[in-house]
């Protein structure tokens, strides 16, 4: 039954380095990773993970035995790369490792450097844990651990969420929600609508839009907790919204040049966000009714407005 498990695992994890011709040119990790492609893979280390398990999340919040049985079951290469290079939850194993750092899909670079730095952790010479992230050079594995990044500096500011209106009302909870709701959804439209995405770090590009719209979200509200509102009045509104009426128009007639230096940036694009951030605006009006009552709808929708009217022309800043 062991012999069994080992050859399934195997053949699960099978390296597509033994598929390529032998006539075709190699890279030179290539040449190295043959040498580790048959180090075999302990069948007790597999375990039962369960289905649709995140062997990277269970990774980051150190679980390591159900990051690793889960990484087996899903084939994450990466995760099990960093766990037997850094003898997390298994005993330490370098050639292992170095089988899943061939493995996992990388750009020549990234694997050449995963093998360069497990040397330098087999002789000693680096002692600090290893991560997937230390040796990337491709905008795809640049998007990918930005996106990691903010998985996990979500999850902090989600604390600190959850603290904030541990004192709140029902009905001011439920307020928040709605709001952070139509946030997410505005949010996602910025970073995929009105980024450009041009280049192969679009994913870290995205990832960043969507960072920086959420980390100034709670800073605002923990602001607003301390008393702290926003410099506008309810009769700024009149001035701001026509204010955005007129940059909006403009911003769409420059993107409908076709010789605009926008990248994948569009009016169509700019459309749906703006139809998503009138939701948001209404959702941020209704909770800011529940939380802070004494502060006028149209003070809200002034602070609200100028800032995206300054957003819009971030689009078409030169």
């Amino acid at each position: 039954m062991r012999n069994s498990v080992i050859v399934a695992i195997g053949l699960l994890l099978s390296n597509p380095l033994l598929a390529a011709p032998a006539d075709e040119p190699q890279w030179p990790h290539e040449v190295e990773c043959r040498k580790w492609a048959n180090v075999p893979i302990p069948a007790r280390d597999a375990g039962n993970a369960p289905q649709q398990c995140d062997a990277q999340a269970l990774y980051d919040r150190r679980d390591f035995a159900a990051a690793r049985q889960c990484a087996y079951r899903e084939h994450d290469k990466g995760v099990l790369m960093m766990l037997y290079a850094n003898g997390e939850g298994v005993v330490r194993n370098i050639p292992l490792a170095k089988r899943f750092a061939c493995e996992f899909e990388s750009a020549p670079a990234e694997v050449s450097g995963r093998l360069e730095h497990l040397d330098a952790i087999a002789s000693g010479k680096d002692r600090k844990p290893m991560d997937i992230c230390d040796d990337i050079t491709s905008g795809m594995m640049i998007g990918y651990c930005a996106t990691r990044e903010g998985d996990a500096m979500r999850a902090q500011r989600e604390t600190r969420w959850t603290s904030l209106q541990s004192s709140w009302s029902p009905a001011q909870r439920g307020a928040l929600a709605e709001m952070r709701k139509a946030a997410k959804t505005y949010f996602d439209s910025v970073s995929r609508e009105e980024t450009d995405m041009s280049g192969t770090a679009r994913g870290m590009m995205a990832e960043n839009a969507y960072d920086a719209l959420d980390k100034a979200l709670l800073a605002d509200v923990e602001h607003f907790e301390h008393g702290k509102f926003p410099n506008a009045r309810a009769q700024d509104f009149a001035v701001a919204d026509r204010t955005l009426n007129i940059t909006y128009k403009k911003v769409l007639a420059r993107l409908a040049k076709s010789d605009g230096p926008y990248g994948t940036v569009t009016a169509d694009g700019v459309r749906t966000t703006q139809r998503l951030w009138l939701g948001y605006r209404d959702a941020w009006v209704r909770f800011a009714a529940a939380r802070y009552p004494a502060v006028p709808a149209d003070a809200w929708r002034a602070w609200l407005t100028r800032d995206r009217n300054g957003a819009l022309l971030d689009i078409i800043s030169d």
